[in-house]
């Protein structure tokens, strides 16, 4: 696979922050959504990149792997380990992972008076429960939203394969995939259900592997590509297919082009991925609050933003398999994979 990496031009705006030389320990308490994986082993790495930009080498991470699948129902149990293992571990600051764990222990973590910041949020966050606006007083903390790029993947699509003129979205049927979708779709909407000359097609959300391949192989136009969001829960006989399972049926039927906005993209082989990565999440996590504390500032009036950088991937393999030419400006620059500014594909 050959991997597109564009110049990440800035990634923290000020990065000069003043840093206090401290001989205590930086305690960090993380909490996560879902069970140990490569998107919880990507945001651990980022921590650690942000504590060192920022000069911290004495720390320590502790980690709370909450599976809201399968544990939500006993969610009530595992806020009352939380909160023992803080308080126990006195942490500087706690990050909490994704949209599930935020819902079901900010709110109570709130009025711990420790600085907490969110990050991987999908969701409006003014439909959260925990919501609050920016200087409540009873607020001790901030976020960061996971949002996915719109018109720059459809732009670069546009650009390698000029005949497309129809998109479908294909993802399975949970929240994660419900959030994005919608998201999506808002922005199609905005643009009067087409951009870039490409219009949306059919939007296909299952679990059922049967309706995925169907979907995979139906589509077989010259002008015709795929928005694959998430491409895992997705079942067979009661079964979870895997992702290796999934990428080997597609690289095989598949007859058209693709947007993939995830890092299991990848691993499918997809033409076109534009990811958030929880690296890149926890990096900005982490940076926000130790930033915050330098400047003498509290989280409240820290405003939630949006990821400001996202991961650029294409599949020169997959462009071979569909006899497309990546254009040679973008092959230039294929070195690396690095990050691009967010705003950038705007």
């Amino acid at each position: 696979m050959l991997r597109i990496i564009l110049l990440l031009t800035t990634f923290i705006s000020g990065a000069a922050f003043r840093v206090e030389a401290t001989t205590s320990q930086f305690r960090v308490y993380l909490i996560h959504s879902y069970l140990p994986g490569l998107w919880s082993e990507q945001a651990y790495k980022g921590l650690t990149q942000g504590l060192k930009f920022h000069n911290i080498s004495n720390y320590e991470i502790k980690q709370y792997d909450y599976n809201y699948v399968l544990q939500r129902k006993e969610k009530n149990i595992h806020l009352a380990k939380i909160k023992d293992e803080i308080k126990k571990f006195s942490p500087n600051v706690i990050i909490v992972f994704d949209d599930e764990a935020s819902e079901d222990f900010i709110p109570s973590l709130n009025a711990l008076n420790i600085p907490i910041v969110a990050s991987g949020i999908n969701k409006d966050i003014e439909n959260q429960s925990w919501f609050m606006k920016d200087g409540d007083p009873n607020r001790n903390f901030t976020a960061i939203l996971e949002r996915y790029p719109f018109e720059g993947p459809l732009k670069l699509l546009k650009k390698i394969r000029p005949s497309i003129n129809k998109i479908s979205i294909l993802t399975t049927k949970n929240d994660s995939s419900d959030i994005i979708a919608s998201q999506l779709l808002a922005k199609f909407k905005e643009y009067g259900n087409q951009y870039s000359d490409i219009k949306l097609g059919e939007v296909i959300q299952s679990k059922d592997w049967e309706v995925w391949k169907k979907a995979i192989k139906s589509k077989k136009g010259n002008n015709e590509a795929f928005w694959i969001l998430v491409p895992w829960d997705v079942y067979q006989n009661g079964k979870e297919v895997s992702i290796k399972d999934i990428g080997t049926f597609y690289q095989r039927e598949s007859k058209i082009p693709e947007l993939g906005i995830v890092n299991a993209s990848q691993l499918l082989g997809m033409l076109l991925c534009f990811s958030v990565n929880s690296e890149d999440l926890a990096f900005e996590a982490i940076s926000t609050a130790i930033t915050a504390n330098n400047e003498g500032k509290k989280l409240r009036d820290i405003p939630f933003k949006k990821v400001k950088s996202v991961r650029v991937v294409i599949n020169k393999e997959r462009a071979d398999q569909l006899k497309y030419t990546i254009p040679n400006e973008m092959l230039d620059f294929a070195k690396l994979e690095k990050k691009i500014p967010l705003e950038y594909l705007r």
